[in-house]
């Protein structure tokens, strides 16, 4: 079947990193969708490894955010540092009510690719999903520009989500929230297969994440177990069908630390990486850290049936899980190469290395599968 889901229409060629010699190439040119020229800058291109915690110290980031959160009638005293990552984010009380405040580097995502990650949150709300809504500053703007010590930022401020924080208790069934997470995500992928955004509003697809497209740049050489996999799963990829019901917008991150539990309900946020892909990869990140525990396949199997409750699942599709569970396996390597590079690492961090290799040179396995 050709594709034929809701896309904006332009489309520009990637090259992967070339294979070494005597290994077919992944692709040569991978035809993907992409904002024309002038709205778009390609990621990676002006920062390299370690960007993302090291690009303006505390004390700038503190003042950029006390500047920001008076755009949101925020409270000075109630700022409250709560993670730095691809974003710093901050805590803070307006009109008696918790917030969060989101600041981007302009190196890290575009104006245009921010408006398109909200338009999707308000699209999924007004569908019924329980998201962190986008709040407009007192300017009448969802996102605010900024800049600091020669930094380009863009500010959002979020709602806070509703409920409790989901911890997994091998003590306690849990297919039950498996079900609801797959219900969630179901009705997640509904509704991007009817979400129509105008031109200007892109967000960026699976082959244009810079980890992926730029692997050479934070991936050694001589890490070959994980260039390996890197050029099969690639290649998989390039082959791999799409249609309006495998491939559209999907969450990117849908993990436990980005929803809340409340009343028979997930209110989910942080949509920093949603993109074009395949759905699947978001059931995959979900399922990915579970692979392991005993009841593996029962919590699959629960989220397979709470998904299937609102959007269609084909059952011969689930065997294709475990490549898009490896492909958060290498994923996952990638950002952590970028992130910490290799030299000077801590223990800590040079075990974590060492045990992702392993996992990828064994191959992911979900138990019972």
């Amino acid at each position: 079947m050709s594709l034929s889901i809701s896309l904006p229409p332009f489309a520009f060629w990637l090259t992967f990193p070339r294979a070494p010699s005597g290994r077919k190439r992944v692709s040569a040119c991978i035809p993907v969708v992409a904002p024309p020229a002038n709205l778009r800058r390609p990621f990676g291109t002006e920062f390299g490894k370690h960007f993302f915690l090291k690009s303006i110290d505390s004390i700038h980031r503190r003042q950029l955010a006390l500047e920001a959160i008076e755009l949101w009638r925020g409270e000075p005293a109630t700022l409250r540092h709560v993670s730095d990552s691809e974003n710093h984010v901050f805590s803070f009380i307006a009109s008696g009510k918790n917030r969060f405040l989101r600041l981007t580097s302009s190196r890290h995502r575009t104006v245009f690719q921010i408006e398109a990650e909200l338009d999707f949150v308000r699209h999924l709300h007004q569908g019924g999903v329980s998201v962190s809504l986008p709040l407009t500053s007192l300017n009448g703007l969802a996102v605010e520009k900024m800049e600091i010590a020669n930094h380009a930022f863009c500010a959002c401020v979020f709602e806070e989500a509703e409920g409790e924080s989901f911890a997994f208790d091998s003590h306690v069934p849990n297919l039950k929230h498996f079900r609801l997470r797959g219900r969630t995500l179901g009705r997640i992928h509904a509704l991007a297969r009817k979400h129509k955004p105008s031109a200007s509003l892109c967000r960026f697809a699976w082959d244009e994440d810079d980890c992926l497209l730029n692997a050479e740049r934070y991936l050694p050489r001589s890490e070959s177990v994980v260039w390996d996999e890197y050029y099969h799963l690639m290649e998989w990829l390039h082959g791999h069908p799409k249609n309006e019901h495998s491939f559209g917008l999907i969450h990117g991150d849908f993990g436990a630390t980005n929803y809340r539990y409340h009343n028979d309900c997930l209110s989910v946020f942080d949509f920093d990486d949603c993109c074009y892909h395949w759905f699947a990869y978001d059931l995959a990140i979900t399922i990915y850290p579970h692979g392991w525990r005993k009841e593996a396949q029962a919590l699959l199997e629960s989220l397979l049936e709470g998904y299937s409750e609102e959007a269609s699942w084909r059952t011969d599709s689930t065997a294709d899980l475990i490549n898009f569970c490896r492909l958060r396996l290498l994923y996952m390597f990638l950002t952590y190469a970028k992130k910490w590079g290799f030299s000077d690492l801590s223990d800590q961090q040079a075990n974590w290395f060492a045990q992702k290799r392993e996992n990828i040179a064994r191959g992911y396995k979900l138990n019972g599968l």
